[in-house]
């Protein structure tokens, strides 16, 4: 999820530019994300879960970007 990654920490922070509504309530629905603020203020911050989450995926993230560059290295 685009809006995990772009996360500084687990500070409260502006979504990035052209996050929907949809898309910060599903994080929260999920347990990834608060929610705090109105309209133009609205913040976010990563919960325990998201903050995890985040971790864990860049974790597969950087195997497969490792995974790739072995089998290019192979060839």
């Amino acid at each position: 999820m685009v809006l995990l990654h772009s996360a500084d920490g687990m500070a409260w922070q502006s979504p990035p530019k052209g996050t929907s509504l949809k898309t910060l309530s599903e994080a929260e629905e999920q347990g990834f994300i608060l929610i705090r603020g109105e309209f133009q203020k609205r913040q976010f911050c990563l919960t325990k879960l998201g903050s995890d989450y985040v971790e864990r995926d860049k974790r597969r993230l950087e195997a497969q970007a490792l995974n790739r560059y072995r089998r290019l290295s192979a060839n």
